[in-house]
Order: C-alpha cells, then structure tokens, then sequence
C-alpha cells in the first residue's frame, strides 16, 4: 500500500523543480540544443552555422561533420550541435505549438528565455516527475514497509544529481525518467507481479529504446533489463519489446544520418570535435585535465567529485547489491547483482573514455541516469535496517545528500563549487574563461 506522504513528496519535489526552472542559469547545454531548434525552423536544416543564428556563439557545445579529416583535423565541413538529436527534435515541436499559439520568436531574447523556462518544465522537470512516479511504483513491487518506501522515494526526490539538474536542460535527467519506466515494466514482469501482456511489453521497449537516444551509456541498463525478459518470456520479448523500440530508434537514426551523413553519433567520433576553430583542441580549467586513471577513479566515486561522498545516501545502493547475496529471494539478489554489474561497467567506461568530470557542472554528471537505480538496489539493504543506530547513520548520509542536491541546484553548470571541493581543493585550479561572444543569459 502507498502512503500519502509519498504523493506529497513527489508533489513538492516536482513543483520545486518547476519554480527552480524559472531561476536557474542554463549556458551551453542550452544553447546548443535551442541553435538546433532554430536552425530546423528558420532554415530547414541542422546545421547551426549560418550567421544569423544567436545561439550558435554562445556554446562550445558543437561538432562539425562532413568535411576533409588531416592530421586528426577537420578541415570544412558543416557544423552541427553535439548533443543528441531526439531531444531538440522535441524541443523544435514545443517550439512550433508556442509560435502557433502564442506566436513567440527565437529572434526575441525574452521569447527564447520563456521557450527554454517551458521546455525545461516539460522535458526534464517532467521526467523528474516521471522518475518520481514510476520509482514508487517500482517499490510497491517488493515487501517494503510504508516508512522504507517513504525513505527511499525522499532520498531520489531530495538527496541526488537527478534532483539538483531536473531544473535544467541536460539529457541526463529525461534519460534517467524514461530508464526508471522501462525498469518498473522489465521487473514487474520478472518478478511476475504483473500479467505478461503484449503492452507492457512494448512499453518496456518504448522507453528502454529512448535511454539510449538520450544517455547512450544508461542503455546497459536496459540491456541487461532486456536480456531477463528475453530468458523469461523469449517470444513475447521479441516480439513486443522491438515493436515498441522501433519508433524511438527509427527517429535517432534518421535524425543523426540527416544530421552527420553517418550512423554513428558525433560522441563516438573523436575527430568530429578537432575543427579548426574547436575550443576542444586547446580546452582550459577542469577540460584540460589529464589525470592518472586511478586519481580520476577515486575523484568520480569517492574523492572531490565522487557520487557517493556527495550523495553518499546512494552508497546504499552497493550495499544493498552485496546484502542481497544473502536474500532467498533469488530475483532479488539476481537483479541487484546485475545492476552492480552494469553500473561497475560505467565507472570502467567513463574512467577509460573521459578525463573532465563532465566538464562544467556540479559533481560527476554522468551517474545521474544511473542514480534511481543505485537507490532500486538500495532495496536489499533497507529491508535489513532493524535497528535505530543504522537509521540513524543513514539518515545522516541522507542530509549530506541533501545539501549537496541544494548546491547542485544553485550552482548547476559550474565546476570546483562543490563542498568537497572547498574541503579539499578543486581539481583544477580556478581560471576565468568565457568562450568569445558567450552571453550570461539568466532565466
């Protein structure tokens, strides 16, 4: 049975995802997406360097495709945005509906402002809110008492990334949204709480299939999601999962190969961003580090930047992993040992293929899609807390957590703010860098 309060907390934290949209600085991530929108409404293209765009000088956020590589150099070439096309697809169609009724304009800055308020509203408050709903929903799966869902469900809406950057445009938190549905499908299938109807299914396939088109490397989650249904219930999953998945990805792919000439996303090739005039061939601050692997390791996990010393509440999601070894509820251990799995696969991925603590934000922003199910593995563990001193312990961690989910939320797009950070040093030292033409456009 769901308590009440539940409600409330979702209701509170999604109406203050609401109103922090209204006063949160945006900056590249941004812009990038809103010189998409207005290069596919004004010139019918993707390109987005045309110089009557005002978005395009305001970001470092941009790739150029279809020209002449030498030397690990493009040479001519069509710029594009580097950010994922399905997103600013959806943002160009809440562009057309507000020009129709409302008649605003890209042109006009306060037209513009209020587009990226409204879009940030819908697209990532409302996946907030959508990872709200369906994580609870996901709880009510397992034999949790009232007070453990009350607590787990506050921990995702007030003690995480997700909460702190669901008032900004970024991919991570809709990722994370649509992940958490497609998780609530996969396991009330495998659990076997719900019927194995074709629409769950599809469903299943639906949102699974967006994750990858927003946050391609949450889609592990979704494949080992994928891979249980398949072992479970093999001609349904074939069958209706790839029907529903369709869709989604039909639209990624013909948007990237319109976009680039190519399949493969701009992300996976390097060269992409080595135009001649590319900030990342000669980036600064916190782009510029080179680290030693195992120092960038401790740094993204438990060091300055690390999830679990700044939403250590999330640390209960490992523990509950390795309590779950224990459980007789072979599903159970199964599924948290599987998402351990997953998830050790991406520390091993974004310490291999990164090196900037993703760039100019508050804490490791690439975990954020990955946060709802560290706290779904947290489920072995809290069914264990029987006594007060644990609660006790973890209610401390969920404050730490939460104080750095409010400075996540202030400070959003920029790097060394963390408390840790001033603890212990930012991992760069401070430079003043605004990239040419960049304005400070505040909602």
């Amino acid at each position: 049975m769901t308590p009440k309060a539940a409600y409330a907390i979702i209701a509170v934290a999604f109406l203050l995802s609401c109103v922090g949209a209204f006063y949160s600085w945006q900056g590249d991530l941004a812009s990038s997406r809103l010189a998409t929108v207005y290069s596919l409404t004004q010139h019918g293209t993707w390109y987005i360097d045309q110089p009557d765009n005002p978005f395009t000088p305001n970001t470092i956020d941009k790739v150029v495709v279809r020209g002449d590589e030498t030397d690990g150099v493009m040479h001519g070439g069509r710029m594009i945005s580097s950010k994922p096309p399905v997103m600013p697809l959806m943002m160009t169609g809440i562009y057309l509906i507000t020009h129709a009724v409302a008649g605003w304009d890209l042109t006009n800055e306060r037209d513009a402002d209020a587009l990226t308020v409204l879009t940030t509203i819908v697209l990532v408050s409302g996946a907030f809110l959508l990872a709200l709903i369906f994580f609870l929903k996901t709880l009510n799966l397992f034999d949790l008492t009232p007070g453990q869902k009350l607590f787990l469900l506050a921990a995702l809406a007030f003690g995480t990334q997700l909460a702190g950057f669901s008032i900004t445009i970024s991919n991570h938190v809709p990722a994370a949204g649509a992940l958490t549905v497609a998780l609530y499908f996969a396991l009330g299938q495998i659990t076997r709480k719900h019927a194995p109807d074709a629409w769950r299914f599809a469903a299943f396939g639906f949102f699974g299939a967006l994750v990858p088109t927003m946050d391609m490397p949450a889609g592990i989650y979704v494949a080992a999601a994928g891979l249980g249904l398949l072992i479970r219930f093999p001609r349904q999953a074939m069958t209706w999962c790839l029907l529903g998945g369709i869709a989604p990805l039909l639209v990624h792919f013909i948007a990237t190969w319109y976009a680039t000439g190519a399949l493969v996303p701009v992300q996976m090739r390097e060269t992409t961003y080595m135009y001649e005039t590319a900030y990342w061939r000669h980036p600064l601050g916190i782009d510029a580090l080179s680290e030693p692997k195992l120092t960038y390791l401790f740094h993204t996990t438990f060091g300055r930047c690390g999830v679990f010393l700044l939403f250590p509440v999330l640390l209960l999601g490992p523990i509950g992993a390795l309590v779950s070894m224990r459980s007789d509820n072979l599903i159970l251990k199964r599924s948290a040992l599987a998402a351990l799995l997953c998830f050790m696969i991406l520390v091993a991925y974004y310490v291999k293929s990164t090196n900037n603590y993703g760039g100019e934000s508050y804490g490791f922003r690439w975990y954020i899609a990955s946060m709802p199910v560290l706290l779904m593995m947290a489920i072995p563990a809290v069914i264990r807390m029987d006594r007060a001193w644990k609660w006790a312990i973890v209610c401390a961690m969920f404050l730490v957590s939460m104080y750095s989910t409010f400075e996540c939320a202030y400070v959003g797009w920029e790097s060394g703010k963390e408390w840790s950070s001033r603890i212990f040093g930012p991992a760069y030292r401070q430079v003043s860098f605004v990239p040419p033409n960049t304005e400070d456009r505040r909602n």
